[in-house]
C-alpha cells in the first residue's frame, strides 16, 4: 500500500466502520489450497470478522506456513481455526444466522436478500461447491448474479462481495 493510501485511509478512519455492529463469521468448507484459506483470513482482516473456521478433511494437510504467508500478515490479527464439520455449531452463537454463498435452485439473489447484522458466511469448496451436510445447516442460501460467459467466481472473490455487500446494507 503507497503512503498516500495509508494516509487516506488513517483519514478516513474506516476502521470504525463497523463500529458498534456485530461483526460477521466466515465458514469455509473444505478448501482446496492453502492460498485460498490465506487470502480468506486477509478478508477476514479486512473486514474485522471475529472467527474464520475452515473446515477441513483431516486426511488432507496444509503446510501453516503456506496459510500463513497468503494471508501476508492477517493471520496473526484475526480469530482462525481448522475444525472438522461436526464442530460447526458449536462455534457458532445462537443469535448468528449461516447465510450460504451457494447457486442452486433454492437460492435468493444476493441483492435482494436483507442479510442479517449477525451473520456467518459459508463458503464452499472451489470445485464442488458446499457440501450437503455443511448446507442444511445454512439459514439461508444467496447467489451472486454472474452476467458474463462464465457463470461462477472464485471462492474469495463470492465471499468478498457478499462481505462487502453486508457491510453496505448494514452501513445504512
Amino acid at each position: 500500500m503507497s503512503n498516500s493510501s495509508v494516509k487516506l485511509f488513517s483519514k478516513l478512519d474506516t476502521s470504525r466502520i463497523i463500529e458498534g455492529k456485530q461483526p460477521p463469521i466466515i465458514i469455509t468448507d473444505k478448501l482446496r489450497t492453502p492460498e485460498n484459506m490465506g487470502l480468506i483470513l486477509r478478508l477476514a482482516a479486512n473486514i474485522g470478522a471475529i472467527n474464520t473456521y475452515f473446515i477441513v478433511d483431516y486426511d488432507k494437510k496444509f503446510r501453516h506456513s503456506k496459510i500463513v504467508k497468503t494471508a501476508s500478515g492477517a493471520a496473526s490479527k484475526v480469530d482462525w481455526k481448522i475444525i472438522n464439520q461436526e464442530e460447526l455449531l458449536s462455534y457458532i452463537p445462537d443469535d448468528y444466522k449461516i447465510i450460504a454463498l451457494e447457486t442452486s435452485e433454492d437460492s435468493v439473489n444476493l441483492f435482494s436478500f436483507v442479510f442479517p447484522e449477525k451473520t456467518a458466511f459459508l463458503v464452499g469448496n472451489e470445485v464442488r461447491g458446499i457440501s450437503s451436510e455443511i448446507i442444511a445447516q445454512a439459514h439461508h442460501k444467496v447467489y451472486i448474479p454472474v452476467p458474463g460467459p462464465i457463470s461462477s467466481l472464485n471462492v474469495t472473490h463470492a465471499l468478498s462481495i457478499g462481505l462487502f455487500e453486508w457491510l453496505r446494507q448494514n452501513l445504512l
